[in-house]
């Protein structure tokens, strides 16, 4: 089979076929592996970092947004009382109440009034407050001071809240501080770390206090906002309480230690810290809020190194290990596999040597192709130049097509079909006439089949093209004594009954009359008797061109056998009466060129018919009663005295 050269087989002295190679291979692999490991480790390593300082982070902003929320808190309150000009208890108690602070905030302590009262103020105030109803209430602690501050609205009142029921917050430097600054600013301030008045002897908690202070009127600077001081509204924290619900609130994979301005053990106000657990990642952020400055150190968790340990590097180390074990066990066999192969490859090349022989020896043509027009050629035999005249570098090298040989009536046809075998993925097969330009048109016969790939594509069509044309003539010959009579070339009964068949179908598509002629030599038994049967048959083939002669083109006359014949009309018409009147014109016919003298020989002999006739629409009878029919009235011709037309349709 002609294709293009072959490679020669692998030679083994390589490289490769060495086993230092095996070696060589094993150490870079592992050099590689260990470069790759350790980038991916300290990747890694940024990774968890970056993780846990978002985390921090996001532990912070948690922080800030709650001191936050708080804050509006306050300035909500502020606002109470800057919009009206007095607020009493009962006032305060509802206020606070409406903001469900233990709902939405939780961990605050409460949300609270301090008044500002001067030192001659002291003892009318004192009484005031007693006349609603608290005859036990002063400012405390005792001591003259040149200004208090008293707790006079608490929220909620009752339970650690009444311990701080008129305190004075200005006793204390650390809160006093802190109310200067808020008083000072006119912003929210928060104090450093204090022990709430709250507290009771046992479960005692560091605590703050948030400030924004209540002024009588529009204050533009520091001097008019300490004339205008009304007071101030606060809230206590337990920094246990209100920092460990929120920490409650989010996942553990940070430990925090929060501290006051600076990070040492008198200053913390809250940690998580539980074990002796050494953390693998600390940092510190600072909290600015409300005019100071908390130190929040985060460390990682045991959780969190857990689940924060990836298996990239570990897993590329025993990877690339593994893949060097591999690579070096392959390049290890492989002199032995490549001598293998080098054998195998001989003994390839010997078998395709023996296919090339027997398909060169094989008749016909052995091809492939694309799958898909114009079919082009990528194999064929050398059988291409007894069926097309050409050899095989005319298909491979110059590019022409089997198709381009196959008769243009043909090639839809051929065409379709090989299409459809592709698409069905099946195996086809096509008879077809092709063009020789030494022996004209042949018959070949073509048997293929898709090759289809893993993904279902027909990646090519490989098949045989055999020479079919003696075959054909064969089977022409054999059909045509089937149904062919020897003696006049008409069609026989078989053909007849077949034809008439088909004949009936296409009346009741239609619904057009036919008819049927059954024609009977008078008197042929004497020109067989008196001039032989030589002179009979002349006369039969006589008889048979002057009916093809008579009747129309597409008739179909046919001999019965011996000297009877039948002529079947077609499209006669769509009533029995015009398809009656056109059969009995073409009968006349028939019936005056039977009458004309025949020339036999050196004999003149003159010969009449009898003909019988019968229309017929549809197939509401059998071709066989039809013929019977029209035998019947051909014999009624006869019995009412020969040469003429009778018909036994009705009228």
């Amino acid at each position: 089979m002609a294709q293009p050269p072959d490679t020669s087989p692998p030679h083994s002295h390589g490289l490769l076929d060495r086993n230092a190679a095996a070696w060589i291979a094993l150490g870079l692999i592992v050099l590689l592996t260990l470069a790759v490991w350790r980038f991916f480790d300290v990747q890694s390593e940024e990774r968890i970092r970056d993780r846990f300082l978002h985390r921090a982070e996001s532990t912070r902003q948690a922080l800030v947004l709650r001191l936050q929320a708080y804050e509006q808190t306050l300035q909500g309150a502020s606002a109470f009382f800057a919009a009206n000009e007095t607020v009493s208890r009962t006032d305060w108690g509802s206020y606070v109440g409406g903001l469900q602070l233990d709902r939405y905030l939780p961990g605050i302590q409460g949300t609270g009034f301090a008044l500002l009262v001067r030192p001659e103020e002291r003892h009318t105030h004192e009484a005031g407050v007693r006349g609603e109803g608290f005859p036990s209430y002063h400012i405390h602690p005792e001591g003259t001071r040149e200004i208090y501050s008293s707790i006079v609205y608490m929220e909620p009142f009752g339970g650690r809240n009444l311990r701080a029921f008129g305190y004075d917050m200005y006793s204390d430097p650390v809160r006093r501080e802190a109310m200067e600054r808020a008083r000072d600013t006119g912003k929210l301030a928060l104090s450093g770390r204090v022990i709430l008045v709250q507290e009771t002897d046992s479960g005692i908690q560091p605590g703050f206090l948030m400030y924004l202070p209540v002024y009588r009127g529009p204050a533009a600077d520091a001097l008019e906002r300490r004339a205008s001081l009304l007071g101030f509204v606060f809230s206590p924290f337990r920094a246990h309480d209100m920092i460990g619900g929120l920490f409650a609130e989010v996942p553990r994979d940070v430990e925090i230690e929060l501290f006051d301005h600076n990070p040492v053990a008198e200053n913390l106000l809250f940690s998580t810290l539980t074990g002796a657990h050494t953390p693998h990642f600390v940092t510190t952020l600072d909290v600015e809020f409300g005019g100071r400055t908390w130190v929040a150190r985060f460390s990682s968790t045991p959780f969190f190194e857990s689940d924060a340990q990836s298996v990239e590097a570990p897993l590329i180390l025993i990877t690339g290990v593994t893949v060097g074990l591999m690579l070096f066990a392959v390049i290890h066999g492989n002199a032995l596999y490549r001598r293998r192969m080098s054998i195998a490859a001989a003994r390839l090349a010997q078998s395709r040597d023996d296919f090339r022989m027997l398909v060169e020896s094989m008749p016909g043509v052995v091809f492939r192709t694309r799958a898909g027009p114009p079919w082009t050629v990528i194999h064929v035999s050398r059988g291409t130049q007894d069926i097309f005249d050409k050899p095989p570098e005319y298909f491979i090298k110059e590019g022409h097509t089997i198709g381009e040989f196959v008769h243009p009536d043909d090639r839809d046809r051929v065409h379709d079909i090989v299409q459809a075998a592709i698409a069905s993925r099946t195996p086809y097969e096509v008879e077809f006439r092709v063009r020789n330009r030494l022996r004209g048109l042949r018959w070949v016969i073509a048997r293929g089949q898709p090759n289809i790939d893993r993904s279902g594509r027909a990646k090519w069509v490989d098949g045989l093209i055999f020479d079919i044309t003696e075959r054909r003539a064969a089977e022409a010959a054999i059909r045509n004594l089937a149904f062919i009579d020897a003696l006049t070339q008409l069609p026989n009964r078989r053909f007849l009954m077949d034809r008439l068949r088909q004949g009936m179908a296409n009346s009741d598509r239609k619904q057009h009359f036919n008819a049927l002629l059954f024609i009977d030599l008078d008197h042929f038994k004497d020109v067989n008797d008196k001039l032989g049967h030589d002179a009979g048959d002349a006369l039969l083939i006589e008889v048979a061109n002057r009916l093809k002669n008579s009747v129309r083109e597409g008739d179909t006359v046919v001999r019965l056998g011996g000297d009877e014949f039948v002529v079947m009309l077609e499209d006669l018409g769509g009533s029995q009466h015009e398809a009656q009147t056109k059969t009995a014109h073409i009968a006349d016919k028939v019936l005056v060129a039977l009458n004309r003298p025949h020339e036999i020989g050196e004999h003149a002999v003159t010969t009449t018919p009898s003909i019988g006739y019968t229309t017929f629409r549809g197939q509401e009878v059998s071709a066989e009663e039809l013929l019977r029919r029209a035998d019947r009235a051909m014999y009624t011709a006869k019995e009412g005295g020969r040469n003429q037309i009778c018909s036994l349709d009705a009228a």
